[in-house]
């Protein structure tokens, strides 16, 4: 009868509402699983990629704490770098000595007018104290420092146990993942750059002398053997003054070992603004100080010592306020020839005599050792 088929139609018809929501709700996990299938191709391609940042970051790590200066240091910044964070120009700035300029370490890529360097607050970051970056043209303040054509770019402060000892900037815009690598990064390159300056001052403790800053008599040893070897094979001149303080003894008799001190720090500091700057100035050993001149002959270095111990003759040095009396100095020069050790031993010991001499003819005056054989 008719209630029979009403009952299987409606029975069809549930059954049909039961499959269709079943098809929609198939598709529905079909669709999410296709989701977490992208997304976990995705993941894994982003853990992939930063695995092999990781490890890139690694290598370049292990060669930053292999530099022995600066330039390798910045070269090794350069090489890594583009590929740590590809298609992203960029400049490493670091302060220089005073402190009160960040220059150009390392560049990489082509950035816009990377100039000579520019004062701290100049960059938004340094003012801050945290990464700055600008998206887009009035999207935020722009640090001085960026090329005026820049529309987007980022600065990320470099710090060292709370101590900012430069700044990374990146020429364009940086993405999540980007900005991922840029930590992992300037992590990096600031471990290295504290590493560099502990063994630059570490060095140049063992090579200076701390009373009056000059190089110290075994770094004077050393240089000196370099230079006798290049002047062996170059056939230049070097020449070697020894100098030293003319009754300096009266000094700490007088007003003791703390007068002593001041004059020999005084007389340091003039030797070492007088002479060239290719002039390795040393303290021998107490007052005697030791000038290694490379490229120059005897004859015009006499003019120079001349001038310098005419310059010392003027000093006045003091103690706590109180004058410690006039100071002069006697030189001696010597020329190095080829007859003569390459250790530079003779080279020093002919100084020395012609230094002997002019204590011996009245101080305050300058001798040239005389071309004779040399003493036994």
């Amino acid at each position: 009868g008719s209630r029979e088929f009403d009952r299987l139609a409606h029975g069809y018809n549930a059954m049909a509402e039961k499959l269709e929501m079943t098809v929609a709700a198939q598709e529905r996990s079909k669709g999410e699983l296709r989701r977490v299938h992208d997304e976990l191709l995705s993941s894994s391609q982003t853990l992939k990629e930063r695995g092999e940042v990781i490890e890139l970051l690694g290598a370049m790590s292990h060669r930053m704490q292999a530099t022995r200066t600066d330039a390798e240091l910045a070269e090794v910044i350069s090489i890594f770098v583009p590929r740590v964070m590809p298609d992203l120009p960029g400049v490493l700035y670091a302060y220089n000595n005073s402190r009160n300029l960040l220059v150009p370490m390392s560049v990489w890529g082509d950035p816009r007018d990377v100039g000579q360097g520019f004062p701290p607050d100049q960059c938004w970051a340094l003012r801050r104290g945290q990464d700055h970056y600008v998206s887009g043209k009035g999207k935020d303040v722009t640090c001085d420092h960026v090329h005026a054509d820049v529309d987007a770019y980022h600065c990320e402060p470099l710090l060292a146990s709370g101590e900012v000892i430069g700044v990374l900037y990146m020429d364009g815009l940086l993405d999540e993942e980007a900005r991922f690598r840029m930590n992992v990064l300037v992590e990096n390159i600031a471990s290295a750059m504290t590493n560099r300056r502990l063994q630059r001052d570490l060095k140049e403790q063992t090579i200076r002398d701390p009373l009056t800053g000059l190089f110290n008599r075994r770094y004077m040893e050393e240089a000196l053997t370099l230079e006798v070897a290049r002047a062996s094979r170059s056939e230049v001149p070097l020449c070697v003054v020894m100098c030293d303080v003319d009754h300096f003894k009266r000094f700490n008799d007088e007003y003791g070992h703390d007068a002593g001190d001041a004059v020999l720090s005084l007389v340091a500091s003039e030797l070492g603004e007088r002479f060239r700057d290719g002039d390795i100035v040393c303290r021998f050993g107490g007052e005697e100080f030791t000038i290694i001149a490379p490229g120059t002959s005897k004859e015009d270095l006499l003019r120079r010592v001349e001038d310098v111990r005419e310059a010392v003759s003027k000093l006045s040095p003091r103690l706590r306020n109180g004058p410690l009396g006039s100071v002069t100095m006697s030189f001696g020069i010597s020329q190095w020839q080829p007859n003569m050790d390459l250790n530079g031993a003779d080279l020093l010991q002919l100084a020395d005599a012609a230094l002997y001499r002019a204590k011996r003819d009245g101080r305050n005056r300058t001798v040239l050792h005389e071309d004779a054989p040399l003493p036994k």
